[in-house]
């Protein structure tokens, strides 16, 4: 009997006597499928409190993690709790099944159609490398990278030394961060090091990091602020900053100024300062440079293909529900990954000026450049970086040592149980 794997998903509503869960499966427990197969979905529905439905519509629709609809159709719940939904792409990609119901949430469930074949949305530019090697050359000509660290007493209690730090970039900006090593490393002493780069928005995750006694850390955001530990005070400044972008490019900080240049877009500066900060952390006599690791999540993961394949310092990488992957995606007809540069812009000149900008800056042609052993977290149901678009820079990785965990079901939220696995994996270290 075929295997299947489920995931409830629940809806909030503002309504309490219409509130919904779905049970849904693929009929292959790998949500895998040959160019042409049929894919059979089915859907489960239940009241939140456990009981069966009797009354409501749901509106159900198949398309290929973009604009084409390959097939949909309402389903009354007067005929039953239970209904399926079957389709088929002719290209590889990834058939996206879409719930919406009367005070919902629509909630998305994927299956993939030979992702391994999905090809980015556009060719990588001829100048890219030239592009941006100039960019690294030029930044260490004219701006020392003025690296400038805080000790902070209050976190450096244990075995470690933890400090703020900065460096210079272009544009008249810093990128920011923290540094944390182990108080006995030494030349005689080295210990790994672990790099990161956080997640996109304005919560904790973004503007803190721990210390650690096994490892040197170093985490470096991108926003044009010093990190603030308050919560409160960085969701302030997160949103000044965002303000004084929309006021000028019409846009937020990830889509900012790439209708201008590329030197203008907003993630340009940050990613030389963050590659300049990795060199430096590199000449540390305390660092082991047999064992020096990259991690993010998903702005984090897209400046992980950014940097493994600009920097190759870097010994293994692991990138979850990457963001800024296939920024050209749109092209080929469905979803590009976070933050959509193109889809983005507010004017249609925009867009246009930004298509001639935006490949730079496409983590699928930095995949091409990786030479560190790769692991990746895709989700399969993920709506902010589309499972299309990360499959698009993760078939571009040329290394032999890469993998790619499957996501069933699995949101923008990486599962837990991805990075014990991903991260056990990362720290292994030299063997």
């Amino acid at each position: 009997m075929t295997r299947k794997l489920s995931l409830i998903l629940a809806f909030a509503c503002t309504l309490p006597l219409f509130a919904l869960e779905f049970t849904i499966s693929a009929d292959h427990a790998d949500s895998l499928y040959k160019l042409g197969e049929k894919a059979v979905f089915t859907i489960k529905v239940k009241e939140k409190d456990g009981s069966v439905p009797t009354a409501g519509v749901i509106d159900a629709a198949l398309d290929n993690f973009g604009p084409k609809v390959v097939t949909q159709k309402k389903w009354n719940l007067a005929d039953g709790d239970t209904f399926t939904m079957e389709g088929t792409l002719p290209e590889p990609g990834f058939l996206r099944l879409r719930l919406a119901a009367k005070d919902s949430k629509t909630t998305s469930w994927s299956v993939g159609f030979e992702p391994e074949k999905i090809v980015k949305g556009s060719p990588t530019p001829k100048d890219f490398d030239a592009f941006w090697a100039n960019a690294i050359k030029k930044l260490d000509e004219n701006i020392p990278e003025d690296m400038q660290q805080t000790l902070l007493p209050e976190r450096s209690q244990g075995a470690f030394n933890f400090w703020r730090i900065s460096f210079a970039t272009c544009n008249n900006r810093r990128v920011y961060g923290y540094l944390s090593v182990p108080k006995d490393a030494s030349a005689e002493k080295k210990y790994p090091v672990r790099f990161s780069v956080p997640a996109a928005g304005n919560g904790g995750w973004t503007n803190n990091m721990s210390g650690d006694d096994k490892a040197v850390k170093m985490f470096i955001c991108v926003y044009d602020y010093e990190p603030i530990f308050n919560v409160e005070e960085h969701k302030k400044a997160y949103d000044e900053m965002n303000k004084r972008l929309r006021e000028k490019y019409r846009t937020n900080y990830a889509t900012a100024g790439i209708a201008i240049s590329r030197e203008t877009y907003f993630f340009y500066a940050p990613l030389l300062g963050i590659n300049r900060a990795v060199n430096w952390l590199a000449r540390q006599p305390y660092v082991d440079l047999r064992d020096f690791t990259y991690s993010g999540t998903s702005q984090g993961g897209g400046f992980g293909f950014y940097l493994t394949g600009l920097n190759h310092h870097f010994t293994r990488a692991v990138f979850y529900v990457p963001a800024i992957t296939d920024t050209m995606g749109y092209l080929k007809h469905r979803q590009s990954g976070w933050p959509r540069i193109i889809e983005s812009q507010p004017s249609a000149e925009a867009k246009t000026a930004a298509e001639q900008h935006a490949p730079y800056f496409d983590g699928a042609n930095f995949a091409a450049r990786i030479s560190c052993p790769v692991r990746v977290a895709v989700g399969f149901s993920d709506t902010t970086c589309a499972p299309c678009a990360v499959y698009a820079a993760y078939n571009n990785i040329p290394v032999q040592d890469k993998k790619i965990v499957h996501g069933i079901g699995m949101t923008h939220s990486c599962f837990p149980k991805f990075y014990q696995m991903l991260g056990a994996w990362e720290r292994e270290g030299v063997k």
